[in-house]
């Protein structure tokens, strides 16, 4: 899902003994104490990040099942040249081991300070290779531009067609004008790759994770006004999402965005309406939260029960009274026959990763398909961070209606089978009865 991190397969073997492994000499700097300590070690699968795991282990808690990825990870080093490997240094950095070059001297996203993100940075460090389980399959498993199950520049054959948006960006407070503003071309008021959709074009291969359906067409809205201005930031203690004001005080957002993987509701620090840089139209805190009682974060098959990713936030005062607020809708019949028809057209934003602390949109995107779960597919260009931004139509009087909150990538569906993805929502229908007991029903 969205701004998640999840185990692919959550069930492993824990043997009582901790047994230890010999493994070759470490990188300067790089603890390499090994053994079997994390909950999915001995399940047969590799789960640190250091040697293209799953990263669900931390490193050096995975011992036995990581022996054979050790070992070819100490081959793939030794073949660094040995002024390479110098440059590249330790793995001291906080993100260091997390599958993503932070080192930018290499073309990473200079989270790290030069010479800190050693592992991760090899195979960019030496201009690429395909030494990743799954290069060459016919997908980009790369950080940022793929899956992300591949570290760096370790599945090049595979992501060459997608190298251009590495550590790309629209976070450029002028982005989306037309107008190129990145260093040395004109007025250079945006840093380097920031203003992506502006210097580059809005043409994406289909086959993008972050996919826009073949052409990115957001753009920056006006969080001075409505409706955007009762769309916000929903910041939580290690994490973010986009909710909206539904009500006076309550707020529509997603399940996922609230619950880590173990089943314990996320700590809401504060929720920022009409957030746009340090700017917002008003802030509040959130007092009491509603989630899905059946949210499952797992995904089912389409018309499987994917409507309970959704949950509802009531704030201490009456922000909506200040900023506005926009009523939900529920599907009718004609609703859905304009959905079956292709002519229901609907308008989204949210806070999505490219853009950062400002909030981007898609106008007059289309709900392809309604399930009876209660969770819709549709074509706003959404990627991760837009997790519960919401999904609005405009009804016949000209007034906004939330109709559903942004959920998760899912598997492609007709009719854009050719894409990495389709786009899942989760409409009103889903939670129509807590909307009632909350009073933000007609």
């Amino acid at each position: 899902m969205r701004g998640r991190h999840s185990r692919l397969s959550p069930f492993g073997l824990m043997l009582g003994a901790v047994i230890t492994l010999a493994v070759p000499a470490a990188l300067p700097g790089q603890a390499l104490a090994q053994a079997n300590t994390c909950r999915w070690a001995n399940d047969n699968e590799c789960d640190e990040a250091r040697y293209g795991g799953t990263g669900a282990c931390e490193s050096g808690t995975d011992a036995n099942d990581c022996r054979t990825e050790a070992a070819a990870w100490q081959r793939l080093m030794d073949a660094v040249p040995a002024d390479i490997r110098a440059q590249l240094g330790d793995d001291t950095c906080r993100w260091g081991n997390d599958g993503e070059c932070d080192d930018i001297r290499f073309g990473g996203t200079g989270a790290c300070t030069p010479g800190t993100d050693a592992s991760d940075c090899r195979a960019m460090a030496i201009g690429g290779d395909d030494s990743c389980r799954w290069a060459n399959d016919g997908e980009c498993d790369e950080p940022g531009i793929g899956t992300g199950v591949c570290l760096s520049g370790s599945d090049a054959t595979d992501c060459a067609g997608l190298a251009v948006m590495r550590n790309r960006s629209n976070q450029c407070a002028t982005a989306f004008n037309n107008v190129c503003e990145e260093p040395g071309s004109g007025q250079g008021t945006c840093r380097a790759y920031t203003d992506t959709a502006d210097c580059i074009g809005r043409d994406r291969p289909v086959t993008m994770r972050d996919h826009y359906f073949g052409h990115d067409d957001r753009i920056m809205v006006d969080v001075t006004q409505m409706p955007w201005r009762a769309m916000g930031l929903l910041r939580m203690d290690e994490s973010s999402c986009t909710a909206t004001l539904i009500g006076p005080r309550l707020l529509a957002t997603a399940a996922h965005c609230l619950q880590t993987d173990d089943g314990q509701v996320r700590k809401v620090m504060e929720f920022r309406a009409g957030a746009s840089g340090d700017d917002d139209q008003g802030r509040a805190h959130v007092v009491r939260t509603v989630i899905a009682p059946d949210y499952d974060p797992a995904s089912a098959p389409p018309d499987g029960g994917n409507g309970n990713d959704w949950a509802l936030l009531e704030l201490d005062r009456d922000l909506g009274l200040e900023v506005g607020f926009i009523r939900p809708h529920v599907f009718d019949k004609s609703d859905l026959e304009q959905i079956m028809a292709g002519d229901y057209l609907v308008s989204q934003a949210g806070y999505s990763w490219d853009t950062g602390a400002y909030p981007s949109g898609h106008m007059d995107c289309q709900i392809l398909r309604a399930y009876r779960d209660g969770s819709m597919i549709h074509t706003c260009d959404t990627t991760r961070g837009d997790s519960g931004s919401p999904i609005l139509h405009r009804m016949a009087d000209g007034e906004w209606r939330l109709i559903a909150v942004d959920s998760q990538f899912f598997d492609p569906q007709p009719p854009f089978p050719q894409m990495s993805s389709s786009h899942l929502a989760v409409d009103t229908r889903s939670f129509a009865q807590a909307l009632r007991d909350a009073g933000a029903l007609d």
